[in-house]
């Protein structure tokens, strides 16, 4: 038996050496690939400042824009006052009412959790899908934008903290409708409370 796994070994080498083949230690593939593992995190952080940039320089004033049929996404801009702050679940959010928004559905400023908008990635061209693998990685690109307007502009604000109902607020930010289709989402790439 020690001898048979001795000259399956052997043969293993022998192939190896012959075809030209490498060992390559798991983890190592990128560096013989090109490819590396992807982060979406990684990705949409160092994509952030252009994609903010981007968004901020094709705003349009928000109470037109949301009144009519924007569309999949819309990159607005304006200022509301804060009907309310609701906390009531994970995805945090300001209710704002707008002069001269004459729209039927409820436009809500999400401030945390969980953010299944696509509004940013949508209104960005710093990336394509086809700089993803696959749907999935575009997804998840999708949350990590969401997830650093919460870090870099709502987080330093301290909502629960510091209330904002009653207050006004000047935003710009990606606007979509909500999954339910019974309000408008904006997740905001600038916001301030006075």
């Amino acid at each position: 038996m020690k001898k048979m796994t001795s000259l399956i070994a052997a043969a293993t080498a022998a192939a190896l050496l012959l075809t030209g083949c490498t060992v390559v230690k798991i983890g190592e593939e990128g560096k013989y690939t090109g490819e590396t593992e992807f982060s979406a995190d990684a990705q949409s952080s160092s994509d952030w400042s252009k994609v903010v940039e981007e968004i901020k320089s094709n705003a349009a004033e928000a109470a037109g824009t949301l009144s009519s049929d924007f569309g999949k996404a819309a990159a607005v801009t304006g200022e509301a006052d804060v009907a309310e702050y609701n906390t009531s679940s994970p995805k945090h959010y300001l209710v704002l009412t707008m002069d001269g928004y004459t729209g039927d559905k409820e436009v809500r400023l999400q401030i945390e959790g969980p953010n299944t908008s696509t509004a940013l990635r949508d209104l960005q061209t710093v990336r394509e899908f086809k700089d993803f693998t696959n749907q999935t990685e575009w997804s998840e690109y999708a949350k990590s934008l969401n997830n650093q307007a919460v870090t870099n502009i709502c987080d330093p604000l301290d909502l629960d903290n510091n209330d904002p109902a009653g207050k006004k607020v000047t935003f710009t930010g990606g606007a979509s409708l909500s999954a339910a289709k019974d309000a408008i989402i904006i997740v905001p790439v600038e916001l301030t409370i006075e």
